[in-house]
């Protein structure tokens, strides 16, 4: 079996398009193959192949804002110090772009910010840029980061090339967004996290560790005893005292987050080895447009033209919004027509193109890590060290870096 065999990519393409976290059982009652259902032992042994082949991660996407974070992009420019990108805890993404309108480097960091530290975190960046490790910073505030995925059949030929003929069709994730972002947003732990706060590092886990429970559960064992014990409470903390609880109580909360999908999750998101094929590049931009009803468009026909297109839009009533398309090369026309139809502003929107080299050069693990350990179930919040934060910037010293300093800033 190839590694972009329609088949698989179809399989792909069925696991995006439905609201819930699939195991292989129940992939296999909804999927066919033609005609034909597949069994389990068939679905396990695809994914087993695209996980050794094809670095395929399959998660549900959690609303980050119902545990307490605020999604931030923070476009850096002018980096001295690469180290700088490994202090803060709470990092989601990296890349290195470089922005059309002037042809210069910078990197674009996500981040889940705790609702209560975002001043704090704005002071680090500010720091960052008083001690010269930083030309300087833009932060971009953005309600959960939404994933429209194109059928991956129509747009991977089987040989591993990206290939857009026409527009697709993602209507699917037209309503999805509609929906999504038409929700109430507010940073603020949901309910059920208070009542249960070891879900925390079972969601996140589940992202940056991609664990079975067994995994996530050793690593909360490795904290000691008394940080279990204030993770847990009620009738679960006596449960706790029985062989084998710990584990089955972590399944159970588990499988009711999952069974509650809507309310703990946006979307299932599948990562694969897209990066490989032929013809493809990333492609980002920051617009100002009309209404929500007018993003969405936007995103849409962005999409439209892409394999993967993850959307921002901005918490304010501006109407910003920032889309990273994974495309074809051939399709950034088709892309930039639709971004210049939307925009709103007298300036031009911002546009910039991954550099996939210098972004593979520069990564380090550490770039990309929230660290549940900072959630403390006593307080029920996020703890944001703020002074060591610091107090580790002042380490730090200048250098050359990788990153020549811009000359403008090309950010709304």
């Amino acid at each position: 079996m190839r590694l972009f065999d329609p088949q698989l990519m179809r399989l792909l393409t069925y696991l995006t398009r439905k609201q819930a976290w699939l195991a292989p059982r129940d992939v296999a009652q909804g999927f066919k193959m033609g005609d034909e259902r597949v069994t389990t032992r068939t679905v396990e042994r695809w994914f087993a192949f695209l996980r050794e082949e094809g670095d395929f991660v399959y998660y549900p996407y959690p609303r980050a804002d119902r545990m307490g974070l605020q999604d931030v992009l923070v476009r850096i420019h002018g980096l001295r110090q690469p180290e700088l990108l490994s202090v803060l805890p709470f990092s989601s993404g990296f890349s290195v772009e470089v922005g059309l309108a002037d042809g210069h480097p910078f990197v674009s960091q996500t981040y889940w910010v705790p609702g209560n530290a975002l001043r704090a975190f704005e002071e680090f960046w500010e720091a960052a840029r008083d001690l010269r490790l930083i030309e300087r910073a833009e932060l971009f505030r953005s309600r959960n980061t939404l994933f429209l995925f194109s059928p991956f059949h129509e747009v991977v030929t089987a040989d591993g090339r990206a290939k857009v003929a026409d527009a697709v069709d993602n209507r699917y994730f037209d309503v999805l967004l509609r929906r999504h972002l038409h929700d109430r947003f507010e940073v603020r732990l949901d309910d059920r996290y208070s009542e249960s706060p070891l879900i925390i590092p079972i969601v996140v886990e589940h992202i940056w560790g991609h664990y079975s429970s067994r995994h996530v559960w050793q690593a909360i064992q490795s904290l000691g005893e008394d940080y279990v014990r204030k993770h847990v409470r009620g009738s679960a903390a006596r449960a706790l005292q029985k062989p084998g609880a710990a584990l089955r109580l972590l399944q159970e909360q588990w499988q009711g987050l999952a069974d509650d999908f809507e309310r703990f999750f946006i979307q299932p998101r599948v990562l694969f080895a897209w990066p490989r094929l032929a013809n493809s590049m990333f492609l980002s931009f920051m617009a100002r447009t009309a209404d929500i009803g007018s993003t969405v468009e936007l995103a849409v026909r962005a999409s439209e033209r892409s394999i993967v297109t993850a959307l921002r839009p901005g918490v304010g009533p501006e109407g910003w919004c920032h889309v990273s398309c994974f495309m074809p090369m051939d399709q950034q026309l088709a892309v930039l027509r639709a971004v210049n139809e939307h925009h709103r502003e007298r300036e031009g929107p911002t546009i910039a193109i991954q550099d996939r080299q210098a972004t593979i050069n520069l990564f380090q693990p550490s770039f990309c890590k929230v660290d549940w350990r900072l959630f403390d179930p006593s307080a029920l919040e996020w703890r944001f060290h703020r002074e060591q934060y610091l107090e580790r910037l002042k380490t730090l010293r200048p250098e050359s870096g990788p990153l020549p300093s811009p000359r403008a800033s090309s950010a709304p």
